[in-house]
């Protein structure tokens, strides 16, 4: 019930007191889900977790620099939160798959825009094409 109460502590809280730092955020985030993941109890799932944290942590970071995700990240979070303290794993559940969609929808937006935006501002065209020609000798 602690772990529960400490999630809560730095999740379900009012607007001015949130976290608004990107990076700071994406922190406070990967502790969130790190956390979860622990309180289940399954070691194996944890390091499973962990392996996957470590190869997704700049697209996190990448969805609290560039996206709109912060204020719906606390709500999405709280509401969660919520759910497990009523003990409501099937609305926990939903909500958790909810969130992790949005999520991956997010930074796909996000990452079309950066390279549509790279493209756009490049000042140099690309090399022109060349053709080569191979001599075979037989």
């Amino acid at each position: 019930q602690s772990v529960l109460a400490g999630l809560r502590a730095s999740w379900c809280v009012p607007e001015q007191a949130r976290e608004l730092d990107g990076p700071k955020a994406a922190q406070l985030d990967e502790v969130f889900h790190q956390t979860l993941v622990r309180a289940a109890g399954n070691q194996e799932m944890a390091d499973t977790f962990d392996r996957l944290t470590d190869r997704i942590r700049i697209v996190r970071r990448l969805d609290f620099l560039y996206g709109d995700c912060l204020h719906s990240t606390y709500e999405e979070h709280a509401a969660i939160l919520d759910c497990i303290a009523a003990g409501d794993a099937d609305a926990a559940q939903q909500l958790m798959g909810e969130h992790i969609d949005g999520s991956h929808a997010e930074v796909n937006q996000i990452t079309l825009h950066r390279l549509h935006s790279a493209r756009a501002t490049a000042t140099t065209k690309p090399p022109a094409y060349v053709s080569v020609r191979v001599r075979r000798s037989f």
